[in-house]
């Protein structure tokens, strides 16, 4: 197969292209933060040597038999050999390769999605097979037999016989389908498989002794189900993750000990930022932009946001066929799509929600996504816009355009109803995030308008996101084209600076102290991109599926800032470092504190524990006097109520000293796989009492943080490892 050019290469040449004919100095000219992005766009899309540079190939894939069966028959080596995650693994990838019948919430690219028909029904032509499917189900069900996962096992058995599994074969899945729902307590439900698959064997009016071994098999299952007892030796798994449980689980056993909990709920939300707590609240200043302030004291752990993304992608590199491209979920026995082999789905319901929307425009282009290789955030902005038909989009852009200029920026991405909502499932609170354009350069603004150009040849030749009102394809106008790109220009911008990672916490249930997170794709999120940045913040992010979770994690005063990491710790980076990373990418200077007093990363951090002046939070001396305001810390400070417990010196070094105790043993439990309540309780007090009482920076209260984030990210979408 030739190798297909990426992003970098078409942009390259363009670049070569533009300095062998001298015109780099005649094209920089018309890029530039004093350019509007239609100007920019309208140039580059007229520019000859952009149309033959940038012009990208569409990559055609299909279903292919021979895949599906090379595919298998590597699965079936492994599962002969017992490695049952490797054989799962391969026969998922099978069963994405073959060949599948249309469903009728579906019609290839380009065409009109019938409604009408029952939503995943299934169409297959009479008398028509799908052998390869069909045995990549029926291969996949002995695994799940294996793996003691019977409801798995039941439901690909009866797919294989949907897709036209073999006839002479049907006694062998019968026989495991009836051990199955033996198993699972459904003894009549097994009873009936069985009759119905002694009656088969009766109807094909086989040699007596080519079925005398089937026939066998199933009348002593029979005899099972009339004493309703579990046949030995496939008991049910039970599968409770405890800690014990999973350090002792086998490796094949931990593959479905993975979890997508739902996420939490706002104990009371702010009715103007629905997906906000109602102890925030949004604040603007011309030197900080939009941020969130606390209402009121917020303790350690409190849920301060839960937001589904507006648009989010799975790593078309890896992910992609590991997760439901729908809701986020790891999927084990994915459900594939009927027309590509890249994309899975977790159930029929998420299938049909992401077939009869979003897949099936980006179905037949998803190939050359991935091998343009033009990174998360230009396949997140593409996505996006192939949510909102393009006829919406007409009327969408030029509204949000007035909004710009007559809005002020406080009220960017709020809705025009008598009383202002910042909803994050409206398109506008996407489109007018920060993109940063006066503070970008030409050859920034450059490249990412060539990105956009090639996306906007994407969305033309898909011939399914330029459609009429009857959903027919049409040849887009100049005009429809430079609507479209700029969208995905703006885009382009605004998400490097505004997308979240959606992750999944790899727990290693051999050292838990090894366990990290990882990106699984990227959303974008109106209510989190309103969250500054500091160094040393007060919240973090935690997926649950596709929803994200924003948490304090220490305990934040009422006026004071909720803040979130852009990615720079001070803990692991130093200042010099943090800031030309940030600059670079998010273009400010941050100023937060652990900037602005340059405060150690983790490793030069003291063990000690300073106790700060209560009044000014200036650190104390050791006769208990502030170093700035003078204030005695071993009289009562009775002044405001500042305190009102643990006034004395000594009263607060205990409670320090105790709380410290608790937290370690806590640590202990925790890295030992104990991720119940009362760590958490622990992990909060010893963070709120260093928060009020103790000078920062401190050892203790960062390796509380993060061993408090854990317990978080444990309690959101967790797959488990082991190391072998």
């Amino acid at each position: 197969m030739t190798a297909v050019p990426c992003f970098e290469s078409l942009f390259s040449n363009l670049i070569k292209n533009l300095k062998e004919n001298d015109q780099v100095i005649e094209v920089s000219s018309h890029f530039g933060p004093n350019h509007s992005l239609e100007s920019m766009f309208n140039y580059l899309w007229n520019l000859d040597e952009a149309r033959s540079c940038l012009l990208p190939t569409i990559i055609v894939q299909k279903k292919s038999e021979e895949d599906a069966e090379r595919l298998r028959n590597e699965g079936n080596k492994c599962y002969q050999k017992k490695i049952l995650d490797k054989a799962l693994k391969l026969y998922n990838l099978s069963i994405m390769s073959a060949p599948h019948p249309r469903l009728s919430v579906y019609k290839p690219c380009g065409a009109t999605i019938d409604y009408n028909s029952h939503e995943g029904q299934e169409n297959h032509n009479e008398g028509q097979e799908y052998r390869s499917l069909a045995l990549g189900y029926a291969n996949r069900s002995a695994v799940f037999f294996e793996l003691g996962q019977y409801d798995k096992c039941v439901a690909d058995i009866d797919l294989a016989f949907l897709h036209g599994y073999p006839k002479l074969l049907h006694c062998k899945l019968a026989e495991r389908k009836s051990k199955c729902l033996i198993s699972l307590g459904k003894s009549e439900n097994a009873k009936q498989v069985l009759l119905d698959a002694l009656k088969e064997l009766d109807d094909m009016k086989l040699d007596e002794s080519k079925s005398k071994t089937s026939r066998n098999a199933l009348h002593d299952l029979l005899e099972a189900c009339q004493e309703n007892g579990e046949p030995n030796g496939f008991p049910v798994k039970d599968c409770n993750k405890s800690a014990s449980w999973l350090r002792e689980a086998t490796k094949e056993e931990l593959l479905f000990a993975y979890q997508i909990p739902e996420a939490p709920s706002l104990s009371q939300s702010n009715p103007a930022i629905p997906c906000l707590s109602d102890a925030v609240k949004l604040d603007f200043s011309p030197s900080q932009g939009r941020y969130l302030i606390a209402e009121r004291d917020i303790d350690p752990g409190e849920v301060l946001v839960v937001e589904k993304p507006y648009g989010q992608v799975l790593h078309l590199d890896s992910s992609l066929r590991t997760h439901c491209s729908v809701c986020f979920n790891r999927c084990l026995s994915p459900l594939p799509c009927p027309s590509c082999s890249r994309v899975i789905f977790c159930s029929s319901s998420c299938r049909n929600i992401g077939l009869s929307s979003n897949h099936s425009k980006e179905c037949c282009v998803l190939p050359t996504l991935a091998a343009l290789d033009m990174g998360k955030n230009a396949v997140l902005a593409y996505r996006i816009l192939i949510q909102i038909p393009f006829m919406q989009l007409k009327k969408l852009v030029p509204l949000y355009m007035q909004e710009a200029v007559e809005f002020s920026p406080d009220m960017l991405g709020f809705d025009n109803t008598a009383k202002p909502v910042y909803d994050s499932s409206d398109y506008r609170t996407i489109y007018h995030l920060v993109t940063n354009k006066n503070q970008r350069s030409v050859s920034d603004l450059f490249k990412r308008c060539s990105m956009a150009i090639i996306l906007s040849w994407i969305l033309k030749e898909s011939r399914s996101y330029f459609v009429d009102s009857s959903g027919e394809p049409y040849e887009p106008s100049l005009d429809d084209i430079k609507m479209a790109g700029c969208a995905l220009f703006t885009h382009l911008m605004s998400f490097p600076c505004n997308a979240h990672s959606i992750t999944e916490l790899q727990v290693d249930v051999s050292n838990f102290q090894k366990s990290s997170s990882q990106e699984v794709g990227a959303g974008a999120f109106g209510v989190l991109s309103l969250t500054n940045h500091s160094c040393n913040p007060s919240a973090a992010r935690f997926s649950y599926g596709s929803t994200v979770v924003l948490r304090a994690i220490r305990f934040i005063p009422r006026g004071a800032e909720v803040t979130d990491s852009y990615g720079e710790h001070y803990g692991l980076k130093p200042l010099s470092q943090r800031r030309s990373v940030l600059q670079q990418q998010y273009y400010f200077e941050c100023k937060c504190e652990a900037c602005e007093n340059n405060w150690p990363t983790y490793l030069s951090l003291s063990d000690k524990h300073k106790l700060k002046c209560l009044m000014c939070s200036k650190k104390i001396d050791n006769k208990g006097k502030c170093t700035k305001c003078k204030v005695s810390f071993t009289e009562l400070l009775s002044k405001n109520e500042i305190v009102p417990y643990m006034c004395k010196q000594k009263d607060v070094e205990k409670a320090v000293e105790e709380g410290v105790k608790n937290y370690e043993s806590a640590y202990e439990k925790i890295i030992s796989g104990d991720n119940s309540s009362e760590m958490k309780d622990s992990l909060c007090n010893i963070i709120s009492l260093i928060d009020k009482f103790v000078s920062q920076p401190s050892k203790t209260y960062f390796e509380a943080q993060e061993t408090l984030k854990h317990y978080f990210e444990r309690q959101g979408s967790c797959v488990f490892r082991k190391e072998v």
